[in-house]
């Protein structure tokens, strides 16, 4: 199988639920995990972009989607959330080959687990429980936070506008429900 660049914010409720889906539905494809900042894409640098109609709606087809692939998912309390320092932990976690551990538990504590990701603290906490202080200490280094605005300029450059997108070469697929795309699109 090819390569398939997966681009996510852990603030992504859509991310997660693709995340959950990429063993299953990409069984043997390589996995280029590329974490980008959601709130630095053009539609969402004012914050959410969806009034309340579409906002309950989405909530509502999220739980419909997750409850059809078998994901189990609890909203955080406090939405939207804002994964930059996760992210930030992402990176670092990458470099210290402990990406894998990391990045699940992320997720989890997000839309499972229901905590908070919004803080430096409370990430550097997760962090620090999974045995990962490096990570702890190094979410506000200059390098990682240029390292990170560098991969969403990058997202950006390359046609990204909202998050899980799949690239496979080329071709970009946006959303968790485009996974079956990204199948043919490898075989």
């Amino acid at each position: 199988m090819k390569r398939v660049e997966f681009l996510f914010d852990y603030a992504s409720p859509w991310s997660f639920l693709a995340n959950e889906l990429l063993d299953r539905k990409l069984p043997g494809a390589e996995i280029s995990w590329r974490p980008i900042y959601l709130r630095a894409l053009e539609s969402f640098r004012d914050g959410f972009p969806f009034k309340h109609a579409k906002s309950a709606y989405s909530l509502r087809d999220l739980e419909r989607c997750a409850a059809h692939e078998g994901v189990t998912i609890h909203p955080p309390a406090t939405f939207p959330i804002n994964g930059l320092y996760a992210l930030r932990g992402a990176l670092l976690a990458q470099k210290l080959g402990r990406f894998p551990l990391y990045h699940g538990a992320m997720f989890r504590a997000a839309w499972v687990e229901r905590r908070e990701l919004s803080t430096v603290e409370s990430v550097a906490q997760i962090a620090r429980e999974l045995g990962l202080p490096e990570i702890a200490e190094g979410i506000e280094d200059p390098a990682i936070k240029a390292e990170l605005r560098a991969k969403t300029q990058d997202a950006v450059q390359r046609g990204v506008f909202g998050v899980p997108v799949f690239l496979v070469g080329h071709e970009l697929f946006w959303g968790h429900d485009r996974i079956d795309y990204v199948q043919r699109a490898l075989a």
